[in-house]
């Protein structure tokens, strides 16, 4: 089914998921009739490749798909720029009813578990004569650098240890979107305009599988001083409110986990390990 793109009306989550039946929805592997499908409405932004676009192109897109066919619901999305307004003018205001791939840990929302964990990681040309795997390799003071943008993990951990004269951040890139900014940055490690890029590491493995010579992807510690995740735990984000919702979320989740690692993997996504979740995850 394709996602189309509306703006409906306000109107409760719980009518049209008790309509379907929670008891199915918990305890069956199989999409419902389409007779009995319900609106899973789906804030996304149309440009942030390779998570979303309008195109459903994004591995965000893939996965919500996995999941509403899971629950037997009709998909649809309300594109917006991923942006803290996405929460108070969207998902608040009822224009849909839960944001794809969010970093756990966000206010004002409640949250599914986490899907998957994808730390920051070092991309540097395959025939360098260097090996860089922590953020205090000496090698790093010579080297230009680049990160997705100021205030990122891995923007701070370099800006730490004195290097922030090294780096070249995406947005410095030509690009409309963030997608064009990001292969753009990647693309500069590939022609050598800089030496080591540090973004997170959907970035780093979806476009560096498309440069020619191959580029080395080199997760970073998971940690930094001073105990500083280099990581994020990514999960859906939905209403205050709507527990009923994120639970069966949360049961589609496990069910299909080896789906949503299939698509990770297809779009060279480094994960880091998360305990497979079993159904019936929250107690009652």
């Amino acid at each position: 089914m394709t996602p189309t793109s509306r703006r409906p009306e306000r109107r409760p989550i719980g009518r049209a998921i008790a309509a379907f039946g929670a008891a199915v929805l918990l305890f069956s592997g199989f999409a419902a009739p389409a007779a009995t499908a319900w609106e899973m409405r789906v804030c996304a932004d149309a440009d942030y490749m390779p998570q979303s676009n309008q195109a459903g192109e994004g591995y965000e897109n893939k996965i919500i798909e996995v999941l509403a066919a899971d629950l037997g619901a009709e998909l649809t999305y309300q594109w917006w720029t991923l942006a803290p307004s996405m929460v108070s003018e969207q998902l608040r205001e009822g224009h849909c009813d839960m944001m794809i791939g969010v970093p756990d840990g966000g206010d004002g929302v409640i949250a599914t578990i986490a899907y998957y964990r994808s730390p920051y990681a070092f991309v540097y040309r395959a025939d360098e004569d260097y090996d860089v795997a922590t953020f205090d390799d000496e090698i790093l003071a010579e080297l230009q650098l680049g990160t997705t943008s100021e205030g990122t993990s891995s923007h701070l951990a370099l800006a730490r240890r004195g290097l922030l004269d090294r780096i070249t951040a995406s947005s410095e890139f030509a690009g409309t979107n963030a997608g064009a900014r990001f292969s753009g940055l990647i693309a500069a490690v590939s022609n050598g305009d800089i030496d080591v890029a540090v973004p997170w590491g959907p970035v780093a493995g979806y476009y560096a599988a498309m440069q020619d010579p191959p580029l080395k992807v080199v997760p970073v510690p998971e940690f930094d001083i001073p105990f500083t995740p280099m990581y994020h735990s990514i999960v859906i984000a939905l209403r205050m409110g709507d527990e009923s919702l994120r639970d069966l979320l949360d049961e589609a989740i496990a069910r299909r986990w080896d789906d949503i690692y299939a698509i990770l993997d297809e779009y060279h996504v480094p994960t880091l390990p998360l305990p497979r979740p079993s159904l019936s995850i929250r107690e009652p």
